[in-house]
């Protein structure tokens, strides 16, 4: 039986087949930079997608501006230039409650501080509880009845416990005349609330979700139990963890803007919002609005990239 003439050797190949057998093609059908080594296709392509990316926004911020120009009522709907020179002038001092960025960077502090506190707490717990049965049966109870509180529901027993106390008093010192003056305790303890239980159920859900595998072989070859712990529980949790974590600090900012605007809070940018609200600068307000969301969005993607970069193996083990 002859071979079928396109697998001749020569020019007798379909004109299909010998058009995709051109390097250029290939490399088109395989999502590949052209052949002539350029990478132009590709740049085009992130130049188009960059693009469409910017239509809708741009698209709204002009509808934005027609309507407000129309409606010419700026204490209710501001043009988008008025907020747009508050966001470049974040220094400019507003009715003596301070600037966007100072009171930007109080808020950032509080969260910060309140954060570390719930990490390191939600993760220590939780570690405890999934490898421990007699801590899981014990504490269990009252993390699930703690847990689906809101965390502003704890700001009126955070008032009446610290009361007005702030960081260095808690250290014995008085004024300092810094912005740590600003971290108020009863807030600190608001966002750690906020914070500590998606951090702890992750985390123990990704401790008691660990292969039995591991831990018996772990066993089988002499492991001691600080040895499991950093060798098996630790890493193979990791994923859970970091979702914890990423959960805990979205939740930390939201807490702190709620917080800060209830009666009590002198600095913050959620106090700077409901200020300006309350004195009909909307341009104030929208510009926070967009601090808010511009940060929120910040910290969510330095936690996705932290997780990619801790946990490339995930998914990919036997």
């Amino acid at each position: 039986m002859t071979c079928p003439f396109w697998r001749k050797r020569g020019t007798n190949l379909p004109e299909d087949v010998q058009e995709n057998r051109k390097p250029w093609r290939l490399s088109k059908l395989l999502g590949y930079p052209s052949g002539d080594g350029s990478g132009r296709e590709p740049r085009i392509s992130e130049a188009r997608s960059s693009l469409g990316r910017m239509i809708v926004p741009v698209i709204l911020l002009l509808i934005w501006q027609i309507a407000a120009g129309w409606l010419n009522q700026p204490w209710i709907f501001p043009p988008v230039t008025r907020v747009i020179e508050q966001l470049v002038h974040p220094l400019r001092e507003h009715y003596a409650s301070g600037s966007l960025l100072s009171n930007t960077f109080i808020s950032l502090l509080r969260v910060l501080l309140g954060f570390l506190l719930a990490a390191v707490a939600g993760i220590g717990l939780g570690i405890a509880m999934g490898s421990i049965r007699i801590i899981r049966n014990s504490l269990e109870p009252i993390v699930e009845i703690l847990r689906p509180l809101c965390p502003i529901a704890w700001l009126p027993f955070a008032i009446a416990v610290f009361k007005r106390g702030t960081l260095p008093q808690l250290f014995g010192f008085g004024y300092t005349r810094t912005v740590f003056d600003q971290v108020q305790l009863g807030m600190v303890f608001v966002i750690f609330v906020g914070g500590f239980f998606p951090v702890l159920t992750n985390t123990l859900d990704g401790v008691m979700g660990v292969r039995r595998n591991y831990l018996l072989l772990a066993r089988a070859l002499g492991a001691k139990p600080m040895q499991l712990f950093l060798h098996v529980y630790l890493p193979a949790s990791m994923p859970m963890i970091l979702t914890g974590l990423r959960q805990g600090l979205g939740l930390c900012w939201f807490v702190i803007i709620a917080a800060e605007m209830l009666p009590g809070a002198e600095t913050g940018i959620g106090y700077l919002l409901i200020f300006a609200s309350d004195n009909a600068a909307m341009d104030i307000v929208i510009a926070a609005m967009l601090i808010v969301g511009g940060i929120g969005a910040i910290l969510s993607l330095m936690m996705r990239k932290i997780m990619s970069g801790l946990i490339r193996w995930h998914g990919k083990e036997i």
